[in-house]
């Protein structure tokens, strides 16, 4: 439990480091992986996933500068080693800026009880932004590119109800200009996956995302029918939204998620939100008990 305490302090103590801001995609759930590196290897199978999200859609005048993303996930689980790796590439284009991201992730699932896992994982890869056609809102020129190290750490305690995690990304390891440094984002969340009968579950779950610049919560809540559709609402301060989901044969599922904005600069138009993802069983010689523990973590 010390150890545990340790780790929590230390990713707390690196909140005085600023931060750039990171796309917030409303199916969290869906990318823990980016978000945690402690999530990696959540699930016994090989787990990939592909989230495509296009933001503000429909702004008249501007809709080619929109800002679009889109985020690969990929991770599996070794039962022997209690340990998982995964690789996150993400890709974005908001207005005159372009992000490309590459991380690795590992991380090691220690049993702290029969049904309770403790999770410590590390990230590490490349970030590059550059500007295209214009000038951003600090001056910086037409093509201007900066590209830096990349670092993340975090936890995830995990039980058959309850997910609970921290993190902190983008720790500065800076490779070229200070002007480009990425800056540190914190995420804290928790997820509660309340069983109702064989065929309901309720699955509450709050998101907190902090930066230097921006603090933000997100509140949401979905309902699971037969391990297969699934259905809820999100709330955050500028935004409203909703989402469905369905699961065939626990290979492959496919989630979509429609935002409604209220802030100035969206013009109160939507945001649309697509994410598959596949499962598949490549190693064979997985231990039972590991076979049980990922049972409980079936969510979509």
């Amino acid at each position: 439990m010390k150890k545990i305490l340790i780790t929590c302090l230390i990713l707390f103590s690196l909140n005085k480091i600023y931060a750039q801001d990171d796309v917030q995609l409303t199916q969290f759930h869906a990318n823990r992986l980016y978000y945690n590196p402690a999530a990696t290897g959540f699930s016994d199978k090989f787990l990939a996933s592909a989230s495509y999200r296009t933001q503000w859609a429909g702004t008249t005048g501007l809709s080619k500068d929109m800002p679009n993303y889109i985020l690969f996930n990929a991770a599996q689980f070794f039962a022997e080693q209690r340990s998982g790796v995964g690789l996150s590439v993400y890709n974005a284009k908001q207005h005159v800026q372009n992000t490309l991201q590459i991380k690795g992730s590992y991380a090691y699932h220690l049993q702290v009880q029969e049904e309770s896992w403790l999770a410590m994982g590390i990230n590490v890869g490349m970030l590059s932004r550059g500007v295209r056609d214009g000038m951003t809102s600090e001056g910086l020129p037409i093509n201007e590119k900066h590209t830096m190290s990349d670092l993340g750490l975090g936890v995830e305690f995990y039980t058959p109800e309850l997910q609970v995690g921290v993190s902190a990304q983008h720790i500065p390891a800076i490779i070229g200009a200070s002007e480009g440094r990425n800056h540190t984002h914190f995420y804290y969340y928790a997820t509660y996956f309340y069983t109702i009968n064989d065929e309901w579950r309720v699955i509450p779950s709050v998101v907190l995302r902090n930066s230097s610049f921006i603090t933000n919560v997100d509140i949401s809540a979905r309902v699971s029918y037969l391990n297969m559709f699934q259905f809820g609402a999100a709330w955050r301060r500028d935004a409203i939204a909703f989402m469905v989901g369905i699961n065939y044969e626990d290979t492959y599922s496919l989630g979509y998620s429609f935002e409604i904005h209220n802030g100035k600069m969206s013009g109160n138009k939507p945001s649309h939100e697509i994410v598959l993802s596949y499962r598949t069983q490549i190693l064979k010689n997985q231990e039972q008990s590991n076979l049980q523990r990922m049972k409980i973590q079936n969510d979509f």
